[in-house]
């Protein structure tokens, strides 16, 4: 498309002017009362380059602005559901053709999917995120308004601590709202959400799911709504409908599509603008997975099963907060299984149940803790013990004891890598010759988010990048764009990086009072271990990650 100095308004496009040949004869005389303006194509933030190209390259022209002027004929043509899934927003709907502003007008498949569903020849524009998300919202308001309607409420409606708890109870029964927050937990199970989030705004509450780590706004609901979807939420768990002053937690278990169990742990928080939702989705089925399928080598899986078969002794798994450490937990436990001995947990929660295991859950309220369930534990005759987390001085010195006595021991700790655990425990107060005797390795690991395979492309790689990992200038790196398989993210699922830190008889002379986490490190990398970051670095070289996922790893 031709560069133009000022954006031209789509109703003024003639026959002989360069985008005529772009616009169907008919869609161009509806335009006359739509002041659509168009625009050369020219650099945006939030736009990637490579899609300017592409879209200069077929022609497409770009929708200027934060607001798309949308046609109510156009929007009532397709469903929010739909609107969402392609990132498209109808402009304006003749008889033959619909202009369509999309997120990717480069999408074919997007493309061919709302040509069919609307049955007309789509005419794409491109437009903003920001202006897709905003028009997507007016839709989330016409969904939200029609449900008020039918619910006989107002669009500002009366909080929750203003309604009496049978009226909470009636509108959480009411098959609109039951069919919403249905809605809610499918998709987010659909959409391989770990966590979904409804968080109070002063105009409603926006919905927020976890994907891969990371937090994705996926509508809003208005204020005369959230009371309703909140109560719903809290009958299916089991919560104090008339409690909106204190913290509540619940559990329910829900059904996938696919007849699979799913597991939800709810915790409410009252703020400012009213209750806050946090809800940890746990599917059974996907939850426990075996040493080689969560980011093993063939080669550590080895060494792993090995130091599983000792008798006794501590293995620990490090890291931050969700960062998988349970998940590689249980994959120890499910290597142990095979051996038929009496393996028992401890855990807060227990998230996943295992065939086979005796399970315990930590109650705090009747002083039930990590370290009085340990001192219990070894009275009932285990082989293998898996405690949750060491997070005091107490349980530390009570895991020890028991690794000592003849008890495999696994459990997590908070510490950025593995050689740091070591220190961890010392300053924990555990006496350096019980360490030595007792730990048999640590693992640190982290998540990084894998590329989406079906739109890889070049990663622009600035300099100090290449200088901090030593790379030469000519090394290549792939990273996905964003496509509609991969809902415009460019990931396809998360995998762990881990380091392995065997407790060697080199490394076992280095635990002492005072002991380096540095020189420990050094000791092990002499020994062999490869670290956190040089197990990123592989996997960006292979183009399973993108290079910036490896320098996240590496300094975090």
């Amino acid at each position: 498309m031709p560069a133009a100095e000022n954006p031209v308004s789509i109703a003024s496009i003639q026959p002989g002017d360069p985008l005529s040949a772009w616009l169907e004869e008919d869609l161009r005389a509806a335009a006359a009362a739509l002041p659509l303006p168009l625009d050369a194509l020219a650099e945006h933030p939030e736009i990637p380059p490579e899609r300017f190209r592409a879209c200069a390259a077929r022609g497409i022209p770009f929708v200027p602005g934060e607001t798309l002027p949308c046609d109510e004929g156009a929007l009532a043509l397709l469903s929010p559901v739909k609107a969402r899934e392609l990132r498209a927003v109808p402009l304006l709907v003749t008889g033959a053709a619909a202009l369509v502003a999309f997120e990717d007008p480069t999408d074919d498949e997007s493309v061919a999917v709302l040509g069919f569903l609307l049955s007309r020849r789509i005419v794409p524009v491109l437009a903003t995120p920001s202006a897709i998300e905003r028009a997507l919202a007016a839709y989330d308001r016409r969904e939200d308004e029609a449900i008020l309607k039918k619910l006989g409420l107002a669009v500002r409606g009366e909080g929750e601590s203003g309604a009496s708890p049978a009226s909470m109870e009636r509108l959480a029964t009411e098959k609109p709202v039951v069919a919403l927050v249905q809605e809610i937990l499918q998709k987010a199970i659909a959409r391989r959400a770990s966590d979904i989030h409804l968080r109070p705004t002063a105009e409603g509450a926006e919905l927020l799911y976890r994907i891969d780590g990371e937090l994705l706004r996926v509508r809003t609901f208005l204020t005369g709504l959230v009371p309703a979807v909140v109560s719903r939420f809290k009958v299916i768990a089991g919560m104090d409908l008339a409690e909106h002053r204190r913290p509540q937690d619940g559990r329910a278990t829900v059904s996938a599509p696919d007849g699979r169990a799913i597991d939800l742990r709810l915790s409410l928080l009252p703020t400012v603008h009213g209750e806050s939702l946090a809800i940890r989705i746990l599917d059974r089925a996907a939850g426990v997975r075996r040493l080689d399928e969560i980011g093993f080598s063939a080669e550590e899986v080895g060494r792993l099963q090995g130091l599983l078969a000792r008798g006794h002794g501590l293995l620990l798994v490090t890291g931050p907060t969700g960062c998988g450490k349970t998940t590689t937990l249980y994959a120890m436990l499910l290597a142990l299984i095979e051996r038929r001995i009496e393996i028992l947990t401890i855990e807060d929660p227990v998230e996943y149940r295992i065939a086979g295991i005796e399970q315990m859950q930590v109650n705090r309220a009747v002083g039930f803790s990590f370290a009085s369930a340990l001192r219990n534990v070894l009275r009932h005759d285990p082989d293998a013990i898996m405690v949750g987390e060491i997070r005091d001085r107490e349980t530390a010195a009570i895991a020890v004891e028991s690794a000592l006595t003849g008890h495999l021991v696994l459990s997590t700790l908070h510490a950025n890598t593995a050689a740091s655990a070591v220190t961890r425990l010392l300053d924990l107060g555990v006496e350096p010759f019980m360490l030595r005797a007792t730990l048999l390795a640590a693992i640190a690991q982290r998540l990084v988010r894998l590329n989406c395979p079906r739109c890889l492309a070049p990663e622009p790689i600035p300099s100090w990048m290449r200088e901090g990992f030593g790379l030469s200038p000519e090394e290549a790196f792939l990273r996905a764009r964003g496509c509609r398989a991969c809902e415009g993210l460019g990931r396809a699922g998360r995998t762990a990086v881990y380091e392995l830190l065997e407790v060697t008889s080199l490394l076992r002379g280095l635990i002492q009072a005072g002991a380096d986490a540095d020189r420990l490190l050094a000791a092990a990398r002499a020994a062999g271990m490869r670290t956190l970051g040089e197990h990123a670095l592989a996997l960006a070289r292979a183009g399973r990650i993108p290079l910036a996922e490896a320098w996240r790893v590496s300094y975090d």
